[in-house]
């Protein structure tokens, strides 16, 4: 009896791991998207650069144009994304271990610059000790896989990821469009 009930409590942390992973973007492809090169279990292809899992630092943030869409960049015109299972106000990002490794905080040292947002700039406590940039009092994040400015292919990810729109709500329209072109843009 008692080795049942293990094999139960691993069976249901097995499901409860694969329901965690592919919140954070573990889903299959979209239609049109490839599978190859097989990625590991962070969800980079073998040999990939990983960016590290506390964030990566921006001075400003502004708006742009992706796929048609006004959202908000950082000063370099990668895209920000917000997480469903984020809630407002919180004082923490729930995106913790292997989904901040894909999905890292936008965190600046100091208040950004923020050309053309109208949504409330804010930050929350970053999992390295710095802090995270919030808008609207939600905590934004980068997408990994997006390397270039102008791409925003984490948009819809696993239902969870959509990009932010200048005045702070969600982008959801589009969310399976994939990488965009930008065009960076002081102004709404």
């Amino acid at each position: 009896m008692q080795h049942r009930s293990r094999i139960l409590i691993f069976a249901s942390a097995v499901v409860t791991c694969g329901a965690l992973c592919s919140a954070c973007g573990g889903a299959g492809p979209a239609a049109g998207q490839s599978t190859a090169p097989m990625a590991s279990p962070s969800g980079y292809a073998a040999g990939a650069e990983r960016p590290e899992a506390s964030g990566k630092a921006t001075t400003g943030l502004k708006t742009a144009t992706v796929d048609g869409r006004r959202v908000v960049v950082d000063a370099d015109g990668l895209p920000v994304y917000f997480y469903t299972e984020d809630k407002r106000g919180e004082s923490k990002s729930v995106c913790l271990g292997g989904c901040a490794t894909l999905w890292p905080a936008v965190t600046s040292a100091q208040q950004p610059t923020a050309e053309g947002i109208t949504a409330q700039v804010g930050s929350i406590p970053a999992a390295d000790g710095g802090k995270q940039i919030t808008l609207n009092g939600l905590p934004i994040y980068y997408y990994a896989k997006d390397t270039a400015a102008g791409q925003a292919s984490g948009q819809g990810v696993a239902g969870v990821w959509y990009l932010v729109a200048p005045d702070g709500s969600m982008v959801t329209a589009g969310a399976a469009s994939g990488t965009g072109t930008a065009s960076p843009s002081a102004t709404p």
